[in-house]
């Protein structure tokens, strides 16, 4: 009898599968591939998962295996699962929501709210991370979730840690360390000696920091010191949205700015093209979360207003949305959030066309957004800047990946991670068609729309 060593025999037992002499735990047939870096659609695939891998994807007329889960992916399209890299969890039903949607990843970007409240901020890190455990062990079904904890922030809100100064940033990154957070979160109003400490516990901790900018500061000494993200439209970063000194003049004219206005902004008009390049040597990224942004426009959209999903959200966060809507409507300054966002899909498409790494963040349910739903929103509107929906795409799946450098994840690919989306139309072709789903696959298994 031949005698083969334990890696051979095992080697041989890998070849045995890949021969399909055994039976299968899935089988996509017939399904149309997307390439989310490439573009690149190959047709009448067979994508075979054992546990929660992709196995193999084979032409459809090599495959003759048995599957224990058929599904049959003709006329279909495959992607990978989609990320939501800016969203504030204040419920437990934001995961199902998520997931319905096909997002198996989210960032949660903080706070450290005891209940829900408006929307707009997350719980704290201990019941975020008591979910995650049971996500962990199958107890819960939900995304995988990324972490900030208890931002970091010179304003005095009360659900976040005041870091005036260098010792009040070590108690921050203390209580955030003890609570196994995932990153930093720094929001606005923070002195300069504190940031620099931040960006050096981060730095020995091996932690990235993300977030909004505190003025005065220039965005690209920000960048330099390793912030990883910047987080939303805000000055300083506004100013980078076009390299034409006459249209940046229109648009200071346009939204009345004073002569005190254009002294006040005037080192981050000087430092835009720095920041520009900041982005591109720190390998920083930008996440937009347009959706957010767009809401300020939508007091009177009916549609938006009453999408059926806020029947499942908490009652303080819908009534958040109900005084938003009333200050958008009580707004004086309309003209001047309509320049802004003009600003801001000139900004999202200068930076694709930059090759600066964008982001999809939808900043969840705050001022009105509905978790799972307006991230797809956002990729609507990133579209609607000028990006090809293939970019788009690429913000809520194979950037997430290289912004978190995980392993095995985010395309449809042999050895790779089976968190996949089935959809019954192209992406490629309308970035609505992400809407169109038929399967979710989380881990290799089948989710089940309740």
């Amino acid at each position: 009898m031949k005698y083969y060593p334990p890696i051979i025999l095992f080697i041989l037992i890998l070849i045995g599968c890949k021969n399909q002499s055994a039976e299968v735990d899935l089988i996509i047939s017939n399904v149309s591939v997307i390439d989310v870096i490439s573009g690149n659609v190959t047709e009448n695939q067979d994508v075979i998962i054992n546990g929660s891998i992709i196995n193999e994807i084979v032409n459809s007329n090599e495959s003759n295996l048995t599957a224990k889960q058929h599904i049959i992916g003709k006329g279909k399209y495959l992607i990978p699962s989609l990320w939501d890299m800016h969203v504030h969890i204040q419920d437990s039903t934001y995961l199902k929501m998520f997931l319905d949607y096909g997002i198996l990843g989210v960032r949660d970007m903080g706070g450290c709210a005891s209940e829900p409240t408006d929307g707009c901020e997350s719980l704290c890190a201990e019941k975020l991370n008591e979910w995650e455990n049971a996500i962990v062990k199958g107890t819960l079904t939900g995304p995988l979730l990324y972490i900030a904890g208890t931002q970091l922030s010179g304003t005095g809100w009360p659900t976040s840690f005041s870091v005036l100064n260098r010792d009040e940033v070590d108690l921050a990154f203390e209580y955030n360390l003890n609570n196994k957070v995932d990153f930093i979160k720094v929001y606005e109003k923070i002195p300069w000696e504190s940031y620099r400490e931040i960006a050096r516990l981060s730095q020995k901790y091996n932690l990235d920091f993300v977030g909004h900018v505190s003025e005065p500061f220039l965005l690209s000494d920000i960048l330099d010191l390793g912030q990883k993200s910047i987080e939303h439209i805000r000055e300083p970063i506004i100013y980078s949205f076009t390299n034409n000194s006459i249209e940046l003049e229109n648009f200071m004219v346009a939204d009345d700015y004073t002569i005190e206005d254009r002294e006040f902004v005037k080192p981050w008009i000087d430092d835009a093209e720095n920041v520009i390049d900041a982005f591109k040597r720190n390998n920083a990224w930008f996440t937009p979360t347009m959706a957010v942004q767009f809401a300020r426009s939508r007091y009177r959209d009916e549609k938006w207003i009453n999408h059926p999903l806020r029947q499942q959200m908490p009652e303080p966060v819908n009534n958040g949305l109900k005084n938003h809507l009333t200050q958008m409507e009580k707004n004086e300054d309309k003209k001047g959030d309509a320049l802004w966002w003009t600003a801001l899909n000139k900004l999202v498409k200068r930076f694709n066309d930059e090759g600066i790494g964008l982001l999809a963040g939808s900043d969840a349910a705050c001022e009105g957004g509905v978790p799972g739903f307006s991230l797809h929103e956002e990729l609507k509107l990133m579209v609607d800047a000028g990006l090809s929906p293939l970019n788009a795409l690429q913000t809520a799946t194979i950037n997430p990946i290289q912004f978190f450098k995980i392993d095995s994840a985010g395309e449809v690919k042999e050895n790779y991670i089976a968190n996949l989306i089935l959809l019954d139309e192209n992406p490629l072709e309308s970035i609505e068609n992400t809407l169109k789903i038929n399967t979710v696959i989380r881990n290799g298994k089948i989710h089940t729309f309740k």
